[in-house]
């Protein structure tokens, strides 16, 4: 009989996890760059999806459901779809965050004559 390897404690897993946090949001960020470049292509084009699907090979589903994240994109069958929700989630998240006025001066009446 084999010896099967034992299960990783709750501990020993929340460790791991820990350990490979940066790396993990470091290549987020990364892809991210990548994928923001794309938005320099005029939109609508064959172009723009090209490089969204260089960066995020395609590997269409039949039934795909609506993606909660920008690597589902890629299940999407239809080149417009994909297109458009590759759009939707990397212009959402290159938009500048609102500028905020700075608040409006009170004008003062100027004391009355007497």
């Amino acid at each position: 009989m084999a010896n099967a390897p034992k299960p990783l404690s709750i501990s020993a897993a929340i460790i791991l996890a820990v350990m490979a946090w940066p790396a993990i949001a470091q290549a987020q960020a990364a892809l991210m760059t990548k994928l923001k470049d794309c938005l320099l292509i005029e939109d609508g084009y064959k172009e723009r999806l090209d490089c969204y699907d260089a960066v995020i090979p395609p590997d269409p589903k039949p039934n795909a459901k609506k993606p909660k994240a920008v690597t589902e994109c890629r299940f999407l069958k239809e080149q417009d779809e994909r297109l458009a929700c590759y759009n939707g989630f990397v212009a959402k998240k290159s938009l500048p965050p609102p500028a905020t006025k700075p608040p409006a001066k009170k004008k003062m009446m100027p004391p009355p004559i007497q």
